[in-house]
């Protein structure tokens, strides 16, 4: 039946129910169902083998995913990949899959109603600290989360690095910038630049090793940073990949003030982030907006807001950049 065919109701019901559907992904996610189908369609006999799982059972969590075009079901009950199956690989969707329907992120959005009361972070209610600080005591988590972060830049590098011309950088320092998959990506595409990722100490370890294996090191260093306090001197330009969504206005105006005295006059900053357009209608940017609330306090902005706090820092938004994937370069220059 074509969507809007659907009633009212029975599209509210699809809302209501959605645990039916993302729970059983949650748990193929957690067995590896897709990696172990990655040569073929096995019986639900070998997966349950493989998994030390109850075979009938999840021939049952099988099937109903396979109703969805999660999995195919073949003859014999045995099951091969389909389009979507295979975004629950490693390396594809897997990582965000267990995140973000991890007991820790489900307890973290069970307490929005907290949000929308006080439109405090529901992560700090629930759990008594922020998500930063309970990822930090918990590293298999934070390993899973910095996975699932991996695997969402992996999605729109090659959108950023091609839509925007780095030609006129030779510096460029990627704040924030997590492991440095973007930042070597673009340094792959732009033989003249020397880049640098500015982390905690923590993740700018992890920079360093995938730094080392890129065989960039000539070209590229990590750094110790806290932006908080200070963005590094001597960079012609900055970047930052979906950083400050992550923070509500007062942090987000600290950050783009140290930037703007770490850069000289001219210097640009970039930013990536999904923008809310001004219209009505469905954008995932307006989801996204209630993920980053609950999570840790930021916002989604439109290029309105966005404008407005550069602005206020020293900043002149120059050009916004549409990319095949999505998200917006946002183009800043210091004044």
């Amino acid at each position: 039946m074509p969507a809007e065919e659907i009633s009212p109701q029975d599209q509210m019901m699809q809302f209501i129910t959605a645990k039916w559907t993302s729970q059983p992904i949650q748990v193929a996610a957690q067995l590896g169902i897709a990696d172990l189908l990655a040569d073929g369609p096995r019986s639900v006999e070998e997966l349950a083998s493989e998994t030390k799982t109850h075979a009938p059972t999840l021939y049952r969590l099988l099937r109903a995913l396979a109703g969805r075009g999660i999995f195919e079901e073949q003859e014999g009950r045995a099951f091969g990949l389909t389009p979507m199956s295979q975004c629950l690989q490693t390396g594809a969707m897997r990582a965000l899959a267990l995140t973000f329907l991890s007991d820790w992120h489900e307890k973290a959005w069970a307490s929005l109603l907290h949000s929308v009361q006080t439109g405090e972070p529901a992560f700090d209610h629930a759990f008594g600290q922020p998500a930063f600080d309970w990822l930090g005591e918990h590293p298999g988590d934070a390993a899973l989360f910095n996975q699932f972060q991996a695997e969402k830049t992996a999605r729109f590098i090659p959108a950023v690095v091609g839509a925007y011309d780095f030609s006129g950088i030779k510096k460029l320092a990627d704040l924030g910038g997590g492991t440095g998959a973007l930042m070597l990506a673009i340094l792959r595409a732009n033989p003249h630049l020397s880049g640098c990722v500015a982390e905690l100490p923590q993740v700018a370890r992890q920079a360093r090793e995938s730094i080392q294996a890129s065989g960039l090191a000539e070209r590229c260093q990590a750094i110790e940073c806290d932006f908080f306090l200070e963005a590094p001197a001597g960079f012609d330009a900055f970047l930052m990949c979906h950083t400050l969504h992550d923070w509500e206005d007062e942090p987000s105006a600290k950050i783009l003030a140290n930037c703007r005295r770490a850069l000289p006059p001219g210097g640009k900053l970039l930013l990536v982030e999904n923008l809310i357009p001004e219209h009505g209608g469905f954008s995932v940017a307006k989801l996204l907006d209630l993920e980053v609330l609950v999570i840790g306090g930021g916002k989604e902005r439109t290029e309105a807001e966005y404008r407005a706090l550069l602005q206020a820092a020293g900043f002149e938004l120059a050009r916004v950049i549409a990319t095949p994937a999505g998200i917006a370069i946002l183009e800043a220059l210091a004044q």
